[in-house]
């Protein structure tokens, strides 16, 4: 998907105020003093620069010029290209988008009683359980049957946002509301799905996408539109058919990882809305296929570049990093070519990969890194 930067690199920069600039506002501003001057007095004038009259004109142009800047901004504030802010906001009332407020990370917990009773256990919805340092509760009333041990209960971050991502199955285990049965509780799942207020650049890209969503033709656009609608924990979608009349949708979370069944689930209903798709459409929302990689590779930097070995080690890092979120796109192709690129931009003189090696990715699968070695093989003449 391209970046709106990008998107809007195609049009072509506008200004309200024609590209003046502050000293040419300066020097128009004696310009006009000096040329009015000789029309009413017949005598030509040039203020110097230490003159009491320039330096007014100075501290006017500086008023003046501010307004000018005013002006600018709010005729760019009525453009998708330049608008921000609450602007952006009253100008996506005009496609009938509104702008996705954060949301919750989302587990699954499971509760478990010490000893099967013989009557049903409830577990009330809003029940507290802790993690290293957040709160969860649950989303739904838990009933535990009487025989069974345990039940499964979703579960949502108290605060919204994408701090409450990333707890490991495990890692929430501390019952913070006591309920009158013994119970250990457990995140079956890692939490995922939070994800912070809608940025300006992903509001006005659902804006530029909007009109496409006007007709339930289906159009491939159309689907993108309401995936990222849905919310904004959702970080890519890909659309393909896999069957006639099938609209498979491969989806990931905006923090790269794969999201949950639960919110697959809660998606795909939302997706079934006949104002969404057309009525013949089947609509399955899926998980994309893992495909590991392994990333190994020997650098080298120059004999002139000793004094910034250290600064050259942390941008190969670094560059590695961009390679890996570069490469976690669905259906993109795992390519060694890039990350030769973005290691040899970090400033070393050659890089030997062993891996990874080009490998064709379907459109339902993803790359995620394995094993990672970066080794530094020391320098070498230019």
């Amino acid at each position: 998907m391209k970046n709106m930067n990008n998107r809007f690199s195609d049009y072509p920069e506008v200004s309200f105020i024609e590209d003046t600039s502050f000293s040419d506002l300066q020097a128009r501003l004696i310009e006009d003093y000096e040329k009015k001057y000789k029309e009413l007095t017949g005598k030509n004038i040039s203020l110097s620069l230490a003159d009491p009259y320039r330096l007014i004109l100075y501290s006017c142009a500086v008023a003046i010029y501010q307004g000018y800047q005013y002006e600018d901004r709010a005729g760019k504030m009525g453009l998708l290209k330049y608008s921000t802010g609450e602007f952006l906001d009253n100008l996506a009332a005009f496609k009938k988008v509104k702008r996705n407020e954060a949301s919750p990370a989302r587990t699954m917990i499971r509760f478990t009683l010490s000893a099967a009773v013989e009557r049903k256990v409830v577990i009330p919805k809003g029940t507290r359980v802790k993690g290293p340092e957040l709160y969860f509760e649950t989303s739904d009333i838990g009933e535990i049957m009487p025989g069974q041990l345990y039940a499964d209960i979703p579960a949502k971050c108290q605060i919204t946002g994408i701090k409450g991502n990333g707890y490991l199955p495990g890692e929430i285990r501390t019952l913070t509301d006591l309920l009158p049965y013994t119970l250990k509780v457990s995140n079956l799942t890692q939490t995922s799905g939070g994800a912070d207020r809608e940025s300006d650049e992903e509001l006005a890209e659902r804006i530029y996408l909007a009109p496409i969503s006007y007709s339930t033709a289906g159009p491939e656009r159309a689907y993108e539109y309401w995936v990222k609608t849905f919310s904004p924990s959702v970080g890519e979608c890909r659309i393909t058919s896999e069957a006639p009349g099938e609209v498979d949708i491969y989806v990931t979370m905006a923090d790269g990882t794969i999201p949950d069944d639960g919110f697959l689930k809660e998606l795909e209903e939302y997706l079934e809305n006949s104002n969404v798709r057309p009525l013949t459409d089947h609509v399955v929302v899926k998980k994309p296929r893992p495909i590991e990689y392994n990333i190994d590779f020997v650098y080298y930097i120059r004999n002139e570049d000793s004094d910034k070995e250290e600064t050259i080690k942390y941008a190969v890092q670094t560059a590695c990093d961009n390679y890996i979120a570069w490469q976690k796109k669905v259906g993109r192709d795992i390519n060694p070519s890039k990350l030769i690129y973005l290691v040899m931009e970090a400033g070393v003189k050659m890089v030997e990969v062993q891996t990874p090696v080009f490998t064709e990715t379907p459109d339902s699968a993803m790359a995620f890194p394995g094993k990672i070695a970066l080794n530094y093989g020391g320098r070498k003449d230019d």
